[in-house]
């Protein structure tokens, strides 16, 4: 059979016709069509220890300023690293109007933990290792200093793990998480608890349109309007 010919589409599409005889073209089983990719592919390799904010400014901005056609993917291989630089990655992956796919690779521990569970869909390769834990760090300065910034960071931290964990750990869990508790875990227990906190995270995507949608009802009522204020008699004063 003759190479098959490239004839433009409607939407950019292509389909390949025969250039064999009518009796031949008849005979093929299928058609084939390809289109270009409107969006690019983002690859980030996180494969050390988690550095400062400022080095990873160009992944961040990468990440925010992506469009809604583009796919990025996060890989993942670190033992944690500094909180903040994590915080900022999860917040461009919120911002992104990318389809933004964390991938584990290896083990992933502490901060790394946190920003796999931020993407928007969620890798496990086999034989990897995962671990939830406390946060770790230090304060100096005045006793009262530290004390202050000791119990700030751990009530911060609280609500983070709570917000992230939740669905994908319970309760329990995590109070023990907190209390100290390490929690190593392997691919298939990573991909058995991913299914609870899929779950977890579509209930709570329902609440809030929900709730969206209560509020966008509310705001469409007409109001009642406030009858006008009567006037108050002028007292008549009568002189002596």
């Amino acid at each position: 059979m003759a190479n098959p010919k490239k004839k433009k589409n409607t939407d950019e599409e292509y389909e390949y016709e025969s250039e064999a005889g009518e009796d031949e073209a008849k005979e093929q089983a299928f058609h084939f069509y390809e289109a270009p990719l409107a969006g690019k592919q983002y690859h980030f390799y996180l494969s050390d220890s988690i550095g400062p904010p400022k080095d990873y400014v160009e992944m961040i901005q990468r990440i925010k300023c992506a469009s809604p056609h583009d796919v990025i993917y996060v890989y993942l291989n670190t033992p944690g690293g500094h909180i903040n630089t994590g915080i900022q990655i999860i917040s461009a992956i919120k911002m992104s109007q990318a389809h933004v796919i964390t991938v584990i690779e290896g083990e992933v521990c502490s901060l790394g933990t946190l920003i796999f569970l931020h993407g928007d869909e969620m890798v496990v390769h086999d034989h990897c290792l995962f671990m939830v834990h406390n946060h770790s760090g230090g304060a100096y300065g005045k006793g009262h200093e530290y004390l202050a910034s000791a119990n700030a960071t751990a009530r911060w931290f609280g609500e983070l793990a709570e917000e992230t964990y939740a669905g994908f750990m319970t309760e329990a869990e995590i109070k023990r998480m907190m209390a100290g508790e390490d929690f190593w875990m392997t691919s298939t227990e990573v991909r058995e608890r991913l299914q609870n906190f899929v779950k977890h995270l579509d209930d709570q995507r329902k609440m809030r349109e929900a709730e969206q949608a209560k509020a966008e009802e509310e705001a469409a009522k007409p109001k009642p309007r406030r009858a006008p204020r009567k006037k108050a008699a002028k007292k008549k004063t009568t002189k002596k």
